[in-house]
């Protein structure tokens, strides 16, 4: 309470102050169009041009998503200041180094973060309908609440605007990697539009995830050279291939009631699925046979014990329903959306896998853990322009999430349909009512103020747990709880002369807790995974100084320093000493302490001539956790980003060079260059476009040129490429 009386004081005396210099207050949600390249809006709601917006922002067009040979948002992602994308399977994106549970991901206004613990899957976004994607970096949750602490993403796709157009595109690659798509946009009248669109990415995988034991004494069954890891541990084999099917179904319907008023509505569907298949293992029998169950005497005169269980991996599956409805009033700057998403699917199966290995082929009992969620948003936006000096936006937003985790055993453990018992059910609710204000105050030529602040009301709904195991049975609920947090946010841009830009910012965001960590319960052999609906929101404070100047008419030159204090951070606990449940050791998650965050970001682009462009970016970034009063690294956080690269368009070519270097997101003292370590590396990526007719482009893209071998947690996949067609018309 001291903390909110203290930001509301300070957001009392700064919006006075402003009404003193003649200002007013305002409150905005959500997020307009725009065409213009030059032009953004997701960092104040208005549309600006990039150098005036007191932000670190970046934007990428469709235009250099085919230019790029882009094949997922990950891929689009990764060239940015500050922009982490793991270079294990299919790529997580991290961005100041927060995870995707800490950005707010938006496509055309709708959140991206699941219900269940708040990330996004990228790879359910079809990249080939893109029309841009601007990024923003810093605390946002003054105009758009949760998840916006380390930025927010907002993608918005394409629409119809003449006649019809058709976009198709094919590409294969390593690992039978395919990329089929197809969109169509057709403006059929002066009242009606609409689009259609799939999009299809599938792969059979690397191999990425290998099975480890720790020794013990004894004499085993068999005898094996293994590889050895730094901590003892031996490598036995691997779960095989991983392999993944991403499907994405679009469909909008566009109603113009006159040129300025509009009613448009917008369906989606994915399904993906991701798995493991072809196990293997490094332990042999006399006649060379691979061993999957049993206990082995090392070549250190140890012994570890092969669980078969660990060859068979898991299937993961999910399915989303999104539906939105926009209504805008340009002339009058007034817009209203509703979006419904249901998560029909989330979750994964494995295996219940008897002692003795059954065979590659086994298809036997097993267990599904299904989570599925869904998002009820509602947002209201009114903007009035030009109240004398003034720029004021008014909004309101109520939002309802729900998550459901239900556990079955399975009959055939590869088929969720299979189900035989259903033995386990977690359900939780929380809805968030917000209201927000922001006012662009020209405070005289050279300096703009934005002020602005977000009130939430939010509540945790009643939690209800059972579990009908004999051993542990549990029928049980957790009360109700509110929160009320308020973030504002107050920034300035001072424009020096016409080519230089300065700013500085104090934002304060916050997110609110996965839902998992306040509703689940899950058993573990020792002890017992409780939830904990008393967690608080992590909150977050932001400071920003940047500077944005044009060098000359072909050279642009961004730094940014950044600080961001985190306070209640959560993080799962040890076994809690004298506390039990169902006769166990008890774990949860809980609000610590804090988390510090400094980073400098630069950014430099050059046209060295009307055939050759350059870039290079490099972000230095540090975290520092303050957990139980003990100070320490977050070596999560890579701390050298570099991006380089040079691009040459002339007649029918497009061709990119582009070099990446990351330091490595490990202890100094840990192990390089093994399983489990985040290791540093150089990469260099080519993309190359050959115009062969008017509306068909040739391509072909190489990934890690120098075919380097590194680890990311799992295993990279090395050199790899990809060849594909586009055809417009």
């Amino acid at each position: 309470m001291k903390k909110l009386a203290s930001k509301c004081l300070l957001m009392s005396a700064l919006i006075c102050g402003n009404v003193l210099w003649g200002g007013t207050t305002v409150l905005a949600d959500e997020v307009q169009e725009y065409e213009l390249d030059e032009m953004v809006v997701t960092a104040t709601r208005t549309m600006k041009q990039i150098q005036e917006v007191p932000s670190s922002v970046s934007v990428v067009t469709a235009k250099e998503l085919e230019n790029h040979n882009v094949i997922s948002v990950q891929d689009a992602l990764q060239y940015l200041p500050g922009v982490y994308m793991d270079q294990s399977s299919q790529g997580a994106i991290s961005l100041r180094g927060f995870g995707s549970t800490n950005i707010l991901v938006l496509v055309d206004g709708v959140q991206q973060n699941d219900t269940y613990e708040g990330s996004v899957n990228f790879n359910s976004i079809p990249v080939e309908n893109i029309e841009r994607i601007e990024v923003v970096r810093g605390a946002g949750s003054s105009i758009y609440g949760g998840h916006a602490v380390g930025g927010v993403i907002n993608i918005t796709t394409k629409e119809a605007k003449a006649g019809t157009h058709i976009d198709a595109a094919v590409s294969y690659g390593s690992y039978k990697t395919w990329k089929k798509s197809m969109n169509v946009n057709a403006k059929v009248n002066d009242k009606w539009s609409f689009g259609l669109g799939f999009e299809n990415r599938k792969a059979d995988g690397f191999d990425g995830y290998y099975n480890t034991a720790k020794a013990s004494s004894g004499k085993g069954q068999y005898t094996a050279n293994l590889p050895t890891l730094s901590d003892g541990s031996y490598v036995y084999g691997g779960r095989g291939t991983s392999d993944w099917d991403h499907k994405t179904y679009t469909a909008n319907l566009k109603y113009n009631f006159d040129d300025s008023k509009s009613l448009k509505y917008s369906y989606t569907k994915y399904k993906t699925y991701f798995g493991y298949k072809n196990p293997y293992s490094f332990v042999k029998d006399e006649n060379g046979n691979p061993v999957y169950s049993g206990t082995v005497t090392t070549q250190h005169g140890n012994v570890i014990t092969l669980k078969a269980s660990n060859f068979y991996g898991y299937n993961n599956i999910n399915e989303r329903d999104t539906h939105a409805l926009v209504y805008k009033d340009e002339d009058n700057k007034f817009n209203a959306s509703f979006s419904y998403l249901n998560d029909k699917k989330s979750g994964f199966t494995s295996a219940s896998v008897p002692k003795t290995y059954p065979g590659l082929d086994w298809d036997g009992a097993g267990g599904y853990s299904s989570h599925p969620g869904k998002i009820y948003n509602f947002n209201m936006e009114k903007a009035w322009e030009n109240v004398g000096k003034h720029t004021i936006v008014v909004g309101a937003n109520f939002k309802q999430e729900e998550m459901v985790q239900d556990r079955y055993t399975l009959k055939h453990w590869k088929d969720e349909n299979s189900k035989d018992q259903y033995y386990a059910h977690d359900k939780g609710k929380v809805q968030n009512f917000a209201l927000f204000v922001q006012d662009e105050y020209k405070m005289s030529d050279p300096v703009t103020m934005y002020l602005g602040a977000r009130l939430d009301y939010y509540k945790k709904c009643e939690g209800v747990f059972w579990n009908t195991t004999t051993s542990n049975p549990l029928d049980t609920t957790s009360p109700s709880e509110t929160h009320i947090e308020l973030s504002p946010k107050v920034a300035f841009d001072y424009k020096a002369d016409d080519k230089t830009h300065y700013f500085v910012s104090y934002g304060h965001s916050f997110n609110p807790p996965a839902m998992y960590k306040m509703y689940r319960y899950s058993e573990y052999t020792r002890y017992w995974y409780v939830p904990n609906p008393d967690l608080k929101p992590e909150t977050s404070d932001t400071f920003e100084l940047g500077m944005k100047k044009e060098l000359d008419k072909d050279t642009n030159f961004n730094v940014t320093l950044y600080h961001v204090k985190t306070d209640d951070k959560i993080a799962a606990s040890g076994i809690l000493p004298g506390e039990t449940y169902m006769g166990k050791g008890v774990k949860k998650y809980m609000n610590f302490d804090s988390e510090k965050r400094n980073g400098v970001e630069f950014e430099l682009t050059h046209k060295i001539s009307d055939k050759f462009d350059t870039y290079i970016n490099y972000a230095w970034q540090q975290g520092k956790l303050k957990l139980g009063g003990k100070e320490s690294t977050n070596f999560d956080i890579p701390k050298h980003l570099l991006h380089a690269g040079i691009e040459y368009n002339y007649d029918k070519w497009n061709a990119l060079l582009d070099c990446q270097y990351v330091s490595a997101r490990q202890a100094p003292d840990d192990e390089t260059g093994e399983y489990g370590a985040e290791d540093a590396y150089f990469i260099i990526n080519t993309a190359v476009n050959y115009k062969i007719a008017k509306n068909a482009t040739l391509q072909f893209g190489v990934t890690n040129l120098l075919d380097r071998e590194f680890y990311s947690g799992d295993a990279t996949g090395g050199r790899t490429y990809n060849v594909g067609l586009r055809y417009s018309f």
